[in-house]
């Protein structure tokens, strides 16, 4: 009896071992009585420093939207000949626009130009001959947002070329239908813009056409002919006529 005694008292530091390790499972703490997941190691991540938009002007951007009306002046010259003038006669004109636009989008904007010239004969005076007229226009510009950008005009209009003493009847009676492109050349300073632009002018038949004679008048003695010998180089009685125009001016944005 003894003998038992001494090997069951022998066992119990077994039993209980046992026991304790079948009651934890594997991955338990004896504080929580759960299962810990392992630690995460943060991952590194380098420094990025925030994106900033780059300004395609350099920092001289314009916002064409913000003033959307431009008036200006233009001065320049004009060079007329007659279509049917085989001798390709130019008569030169100097002449001085006032302009009016607004900015219909960023591109786009729509202009009236307002002209007037004098004739300018090969020796720098004034001639006999006045020119004058109106054009409704439409400029496309290809850089709005830019300082310096360029455009492409198309205008309808009407012109008068009579001289410079004429009745306002005989100008009335003298209009000519015209069309006009050009391009041009624009320097913006904010508000203020300088400019530059070449156009290419077609005119049709005068209003009173029929009228007009196709001889030189005689003078009466002691008064002096208005016209030239030969008309068929006189602007006005070409039947269709033909122009080129350089201009520069200046424009103020508001």
């Amino acid at each position: 009896m003894a003998r038992w005694t001494s090997v069951g008292l022998a066992l119990v530091p077994v039993i209980v071992c046992v026991g304790v390790a079948h009651a934890q499972a594997p991955g338990e703490t004896e504080d929580s009585g759960y299962a810990q997941p392992p630690p995460v190691q943060p991952s590194y991540q380098p420094y990025q420093p925030p994106v900033v938009a780059t300004d395609p002007c350099g920092g001289s951007c314009i916002d064409p939207m913000r003033s959307r009306f431009s008036i200006g002046v233009n001065v320049g010259g004009m060079g007329v000949t007659v279509d049917d003038d085989e001798t390709g006669t130019e008569t030169q004109f100097r002449t001085a626009e006032f302009t009016l636009a607004y900015r219909l989008g960023r591109r786009v904007d729509l202009q009236l130009l307002l002209s007037g010239g004098r004739q300018e004969l090969e020796d720098g005076e004034d001639g006999d001959l006045a020119m004058g007229g109106g054009t409704l226009a439409v400029r496309y510009h290809f850089r709005p947002e830019r300082k310096l950008n360029w455009y492409l005009m198309f205008g309808l209009g009407t012109t008068v070329i009579e001289r410079a003493d004429s009745t306002k009847e005989q100008r009335d009676a003298a209009y000519r239908p015209h069309a006009a492109f050009g391009v041009g050349l624009e320097y913006r300073f904010n508000h203020f813009a300088l400019n530059a632009e070449i156009r290419g002018v077609g005119m049709g038949e005068r209003e009173d056409a029929m009228d007009v004679p196709t001889t030189t008048p005689v003078p009466e003695p002691g008064g002096r002919n208005p016209l030239p010998p030969d008309t068929t180089s006189d602007p006005r009685f070409g039947q269709s006529l033909s122009g080129g125009q350089f201009t520069l001016g200046a424009s103020f944005y508001f």
